[in-house]
């Protein structure tokens, strides 16, 4: 990898945490995602690591310096979209935001600023007369998010931040100074569902060699002078204490990622903390925390999930899943499992009534008197609260908590049920018919035997574009995205969901 030393001024580039970075010149200044908040985010579950709340008032003194100031923000998760952040911001704050098709992150964000600017995917937008940006967006179903391109007079830097374009590297013409993505993991699976430890240890062991293989892939195609991990892990005080040390669990930290990287002969990664400017020597990764840097770091937060009421209307949540049947009730739904929330905080697969349970039958879109456990289910157990929170807030918020228990057979993802549980009601029917809508390109791919097969040219997960896909020594055609596998021995199914990209030999087909 090239060593030459990027011309970047003390102050023109900076790392604030998390997915927070200012690119600066004498009249403006871009800052991108910043969190700051003291409460986390995800009703106080997630928070940032290393620290960063101190330097909320040195960011806001920054930004009040230039005559041009901008803010990106590139999706709606709250680690990214910190509301109280913005509201300290001064009036004249140009907001950019990526111009999704659904509209409530707009309608969230013009609530405190008339000041928004919607940009296009690959929208060339000009800060000043030095500095300009272009967004490269995906937007299907439940996943909105943008990866920003900034380009100065000195160097370009690319935050990919969570946004998963992996299949989309290529489209990146520029030559990369600073690059910077998500390595570490941020869902529910496998660490909320009831798997035995040592599953939990196979299924976040494998979500992590697929992460570090989509950055090691990323960074041989840009070749960037510098990489910049970031986005992530965050850490969380307040639940259980093994999640914020990255074991066994898909929250890994950059010790691991260095070594990883190191293993694979890339070894131009800067390690920035909270605050930091670009410096070529910052190569020492940030430390894992101990249960003592955990216990300390609490001091001094605030907890929002200790200010929720431990109890629900179960009525009010009825009529908000019979919202979300009727926006979709002309949608063909199959061989969906039934949904079940049970409030009761303790799982019983032999109590099948309704007592402390709601049953969803999304597939004919109707709630359920009782319910046979020897049919398929996902089910979510947790107190009342957790369910509270449904009644109040975005579902997907919700379930980021990290605070619920799920059961599930069998043991298969569900595009379906995933779409139903994290979508909003605005939305929900547009993102079954995003998902459900995908062309049916075929194309010809070939393995490292020379065996030709004709595919399905997008993932039926979230539509990523499979001809750069890898194939694997098991003819597995691995998704440059979430890592799904698709057995092109066997149709082009992958196992963990029953999806495939209807895979033929096509010798056979030519026969």
């Amino acid at each position: 990898m090239r060593k030459e030393f990027v011309e970047v001024q003390r102050g023109d580039f900076q790392f604030w945490g998390h997915n927070c970075f200012s690119v600066s010149n004498e009249f403006t200044t871009l800052l991108i995602d910043p969190w700051f908040s003291n409460s986390g985010a995800f009703c106080s579950s997630w928070f940032q690591y290393p620290k960063n709340h101190h330097l909320k008032n040195c960011v806001l003194d920054l930004i009040c310096e230039k005559k041009n100031i901008f803010i990106f923000v590139s999706h709606e998760h709250q680690d990214h979209f910190d509301k109280e952040f913005l509201s300290c911001v001064p009036p004249n704050v140009k907001i950019i935001i990526p111009k999704y098709f659904d509209k409530d992150f707009r309608n969230q964000i013009i609530k405190d600023s008339n000041n928004v600017v919607e940009l296009e995917n690959n929208e060339k937008y000009s800060l000043d007369n030095e500095i300009s940006i272009l967004l490269f967006i995906k937007d299907i179903g439940i996943n909105h998010d943008a990866a920003i391109l900034v380009k100065t007079n000195n160097f370009v830097f690319f935050n990919q931040n969570d946004c998963k374009i992996f299949d989309q590297i290529y489209k990146v013409k520029e030559t990369i100074d600073f690059y910077s993505v998500q390595f570490s993991g941020a869902n529910w699976h496998p660490s909320n569902f009831n798997f035995s430890d040592k599953k939990k240890k196979k299924i976040s062991s494998e979500k992590v060699n697929s992460k570090f293989a989509n950055v090691l892939n990323a960074l041989n195609i840009l070749k960037p002078k510098y990489f910049i991990p970031a986005a992530g892990p965050a850490i969380f005080p307040f639940l259980e204490k093994e999640l914020s040390l990255g074991q066994n669990n898909i929250f890994v930290h950059q010790p691991e990622l260095k070594n990883f990287l190191e293993d694979n002969q890339f070894k131009n990664t800067l390690f920035l903390k909270p605050g930091e400017s670009f410096n070529s020597n910052n190569s020492e990764p940030i430390k894992v925390p101990s249960f003592e840097d955990i216990k300390s770091y609490k001091i001094g937060l605030k907890n929002k999930w200790s200010d929720i009421p431990d109890k629900f209307d179960r009525f009010v949540l009825e009529e908000e899943i019979n919202e979300r049947f009727s926006k979709i009730d002309d949608i063909n739904i199959k061989n969906c499992p039934v949904l079940i929330f049970n409030y009761g905080n303790v799982f019983n697969k032999d109590d099948r009534t309704t007592q402390n349970k709601i049953f969803i039958d999304i597939e004919n879109k109707k709630l359920l008197e009782t319910f046979d456990y020897a049919s398929n289910y996902q089910e979510i157990v947790s107190k009342e609260k957790y369910f509270y929170l449904m009644c109040n807030e975005r579902w997907q918020n919700v379930y980021l908590t990290l605070r619920a228990k799920v059961f599930r057979k069998p043991d298969i993802f569900n595009n379906d049920l995933n779409i139903f549980l994290f979508s909003d009601s605005s939305n929900i029917k547009d993102n079954f018919l995003s998902t459900y809508y995908i062309d049916q390109e075929r194309i010809d791919i070939k393995n490292k035997k020379g065996e030709c097969f004709r595919i399905n040219r997008y993932c039926p997960h979230q539509k990523a574009d499979l001809c750069n896909a890898e194939i694997n020594e098991d003819n597995h055609l691995i998704c440059p995205v979430h890592g799904w596998k698709f057995d092109l021995n066997n149709g082009g199914i992958d196992k963990r969901s029953n999806l495939t990209i209807n895979s033929r030999n096509k010798k056979c087909l030519e026969n």
